[in-house]
């Protein structure tokens, strides 16, 4: 019999593993995602009492350039047994996540696909491409940075985005990005540029360091990005805002008849922390 709900205390054991099993993340990266984005576990779908699929599904807020606001939700950690694959079980968690969400009163549904080839199966699920951004290579080139708080980099990331679309994140999910990297110079940065100050979310990973966001005023990009490399000691691949000409990085799917005139004015967003 198959069950969609809420994962009870003893299913939370089968969902920690089928997590760890998809995506490589450990027990405690899990229990810290879950804590600081006041989560009591994840959504699940499960078959004679066996959890076949799950996903998490913290809430975000979509805010538009005049200050309107509508609640969401953001698809994580969305995962299958590899063996119960083809079943549509994923479909089935996702129709139900957004149950859930409007009985919450919310309004969209949003995610960042794993890989480009999942963009399909999200449109097969009424969601459509959005928050486009881009990447470029920079090469480390230091500039005055130093690190900041979840709640000091929240508000420098604000006030860089107004007016844009975009998905606010709160403290504690920039307290998760900040921990996701556990090597030195990885971390929440205010960087002093040309025309002012920029944030970036840097990650130092061995051999493949990359800045999950650069924020900053749009004649400072190549000065933020060098800087920002700076702080991984190497080059590094850098993620900003884009337009509808370059690439989505997630989708989104509208809870209720039509999107928002707000959001068919200015369909494509920007998310910028997926916490990949």
């Amino acid at each position: 019999m198959l069950e969609l709900h809420q994962a009870r205390p003893e299913e939370l054991p089968q969902a920690e593993a089928l997590w760890t099993q998809v995506f490589d993340d450990g027990p405690a990266l899990q229990r810290a995602f879950y804590a600081l984005t006041r989560l009591p576990g994840p959504l699940v779908l499960t078959e004679d009492g066996q959890v076949q699929a799950m996903l998490a599904l913290p809430e975000v807020t979509l805010t538009f350039p005049d200050g309107w606001r509508v609640k969401g939700g953001y698809v994580y950690a969305l995962a299958t047994r590899p063996e119960a694959r083809g079943w549509g079980y994923a479909g089935q968690l996702l129709s139900y996540a957004c149950e859930v969400l409007r009985n919450r009163r919310a309004d969209c549904i949003l995610t960042v696909p794993a890989q480009p080839s999942l963009f399909s199966f999200f449109a097969k699920n009424d969601f459509a491409p959005a928050f486009y951004h881009r990447r470029v290579e920079a090469r480390p080139a230091a500039a005055p940075a130093r690190s900041i708080s979840p709640e000091a980099y929240d508000a420098l990331r604000e006030s860089l985005l107004t007016g844009t679309t975009h998905v606010v994140q709160d403290p504690g999910q920039m307290e998760f990005q900040r921990r996701l990297c556990p090597h030195p110079g990885s971390g929440l940065y205010r960087l002093e540029l040309a025309h002012g100050p920029g944030c970036a979310a840097v990650e130092c990973w061995p051999g493949a360091p990359v800045v999950k966001e650069l924020l900053c005023h749009p004649l400072d990009e190549a000065q933020g990005a060098a800087a920002a490399a700076a702080l991984c000691a190497a080059p590094a691949q850098v993620r900003l805002p884009g337009g509808p000409e370059d690439t989505p990085f997630g989708a989104i799917r509208w809870l209720y008849a039509a999107p928002p005139s707000r959001w068919q004015r200015s369909p494509q967003g920007y998310l910028g922390l997926a916490f990949d």
